[in-house]
């Protein structure tokens, strides 16, 4: 049987099909502006890619879900140096691609969050249909600390297995149950420290629910355990 690992990230497909219908006529969107895009690529690179690409499961594809209305900010800026990211404006090419596998494991990480290298491997050494992360940690980039963080249900780090045959396209909201949802798929919980979720402008530790975050550890984890 032939699988593959595939991570993917909605870089700003789904903020614009989703966030962009309570805005008043007429606005304009952050998440359509060059500032905001060149921000948050930059993010995007010096953490979510570099922690898919230290992965030591080596094996994997990751897509990148990306709005076509918006190419001309994202293209310009977006790296394409290493063959397994594969930045997706349109489902059908790589619908093609991962169709060539029996079966695929598809794991979500969102555009500012991380994984940490061995992230990948132990996915792939547990072969029940559903699995997640519940307990990991949060990196505020603005005041430099990194806290304990435990998700809400299963968050947004979970994966299945599932046949890509099956798979018709890559909308986020029609595809996948909300994140706190996928706990009633009855995952399997994996080994803890595995992921860190990324604090940063007005998303800090000074102003997000602190239910879920835990006690300040020490930073030097961020390198020693997340490769960051």
């Amino acid at each position: 049987m032939k699988r593959k690992l595939v991570f993917w990230t909605a870089f700003n497909s789904y903020q614009s099909s989703k966030l962009l219908r309570n805005l008043p006529a007429g606005s304009i969107h952050p998440v359509k502006t060059e500032g905001w895009t060149k921000k948050r690529v930059d993010l995007f690179k010096k953490y979510t890619l570099k922690s898919i690409l230290n992965q030591a499961y080596g094996d994997f594809l990751y897509v990148v879900l990306l709005d076509p209305e918006l190419r001309h900010l994202t293209e310009p800026l977006l790296p394409k140096d290493d063959e397994r990211v594969i930045y997706c404006y349109e489902d059908g090419p790589t619908l093609k691609k991962i169709r060539e596998y029996d079966e695929i494991t598809e794991v979500l990480i969102d555009a500012d969050d991380m994984y940490s290298p061995d992230a990948g491997s132990i996915i792939m050494d547990c072969l029940d249909q559903w699995m997640y992360f519940k307990h990991g940690y949060a990196y505020d980039a603005v005041l430099n600390r990194l806290y304990g963080y435990d998700t809400i249900g299963t968050g947004p780090f979970w994966a299945q297995r599932i046949d890509p045959k099956k798979i018709r396209g890559f909308d986020r909201e029609k595809r996948h149950p909300a994140h706190p949802n996928v706990i009633h798929q009855n995952p399997t919980e994996l080994a803890a420290g595995h992921f860190c979720v990324l604090l940063h402008d007005i998303n800090t530790s000074s102003n997000i629910n602190m239910k879920y975050v835990k006690e300040i550890v020490d930073i030097d984890i961020l390198k020693t355990e997340l490769g960051i």
